[in-house]
């Protein structure tokens, strides 16, 4: 009677452990997977915040009269997305544009002298400027024509001005 007393102890505390692992087990998958989807959340919001500094220029809006008209740009915001464009293509070391990559190319008119605004230097974009800030003494508005995203990395990949 000893022996099957012992047993029955032996076989319960099997049984607790074995229950305890599968619930161990359990736990780690769960937060395995909570944590995972957290990181997706997080990535996402940051590849949202990222686009939103260059989607804040494209598109449209109602004026006063309710009509549509779209976002207007002056020569410094043309820069200043350029300058973004030229921080982001440094800080991952990238030189061409490729949809594949975190590239991002700004372009400006269709002719050949608008396009890669993202590489010029301080000289290039003072010209620009000085160039397109003013038309004699009315300020001189551009729209953003094209915005690519990325399918691969879901951020902006490439942006376009055009003269309004």
């Amino acid at each position: 009677m000893e022996n099957v007393s012992k047993a029955l102890v032996m076989a319960a505390s099997i049984l607790l452990g074995v229950m305890i692992l599968a619930f161990a087990v359990y736990m780690f998958q769960l937060y395995g997977n909570y944590s995972a989807e957290s990181y997706k959340i997080l990535e996402e919001s940051q590849i949202s915040q990222f686009n939103s500094q260059f989607l804040k220029y494209y598109g449209n809006i109602t004026n006063e009269s309710g009509k549509q008209e779209p976002i207007k740009c002056t020569a410094h915001d043309i820069i200043t997305v350029s300058n973004l464009a030229n921080q982001n293509n440094t800080k991952y070391e990238l030189t061409q544009y490729d949809e594949t990559t975190y590239y991002i190319q700004v372009d400006f008119g269709n002719n050949k002298a608008g396009k890669n605004l993202e590489n010029w230097n301080n000289d290039q974009q003072i010209q620009f400027i000085k160039e397109n800030s003013t038309n004699g003494n009315e300020i001189k508005y551009y729209k953003c024509t094209q915005i690519k995203i990325s399918s691969i990395t879901s951020r902006v990949c490439y942006i376009k001005f055009e003269e309004i």
